[in-house]
């Protein structure tokens, strides 16, 4: 139980904007309980936001062993590896986390930006549509689905999007126009 009231102890912390009150309570957590996976998730979650990417993953793998079926970790373990540069074990990690949790769109999107950073647009396009069927009103990943598109080359498929995100992100449109290098008049925009 004392794991417990680390954990709370963390939270508050949190509550009041103290990060590093807030990892050491994680890591007393921890300590108490080297099977409280939560807190070692904590702790990487954390120092993710500090950009402290070693620390973060080597958080997020003390998590996943403790807990491999957990999509949201292997998920935070992909966003770390892509932040870390290291493209395979990102979406090695993406795949495991879809693996375990089909619905997740952030694991799709991450997915999708990590083979568009390795200019395998094919396989980003996959990724991004089923992020936009799962979330069809997250313009960025229809942005990023349209852009895949354009660097192979789908005009028709750019311009269908363009028109998608035109119903409901005006500001986004705007942008896609501009960075796809579409005239506004050709669109047909409703």
């Amino acid at each position: 139980m004392l794991h417990w009231l680390h954990y709370y102890r963390a939270q508050l912390n949190l509550a009041l904007r103290r990060t590093d009150g807030a990892i050491a309570a994680y890591r007393d957590a921890f300590a108490a309980n080297p099977r409280f996976a939560q807190a070692a998730a904590g702790i990487g979650f954390l120092e993710a936001t500090r950009e402290q990417w070693d620390a973060s993953a080597n958080a997020f793998q003390q998590a996943l062993e403790i807990n491999p079926s957990d999509a949201d970790i292997w998920f935070d373990l992909g966003y770390v590896r892509e932040k870390q540069n290291d493209d395979a074990a990102a979406i090695q990690c993406f795949e495991r986390a879809v693996g375990l949790n089909r619905s997740l769109d952030r694991a799709w999107f991450g997915m999708g930006l990590v083979h568009r950073r390795r200019n395998d647009n094919e396989a980003a396009i996959r990724a991004f549509k089923i992020a936009a069927n799962l979330q069809p009103m997250n313009p960025h990943a229809l942005y990023e689905l349209a852009m895949a598109q354009l660097a192979l080359g789908n005009i028709e498929e750019v311009l269908r999007i363009i028109r998608k995100v035109a119903e409901f992100d005006p500001q986004m449109t705007s942008q896609l126009i501009r960075d796809t290098g579409q005239r506004p008049q050709e669109i047909q925009l409703q």
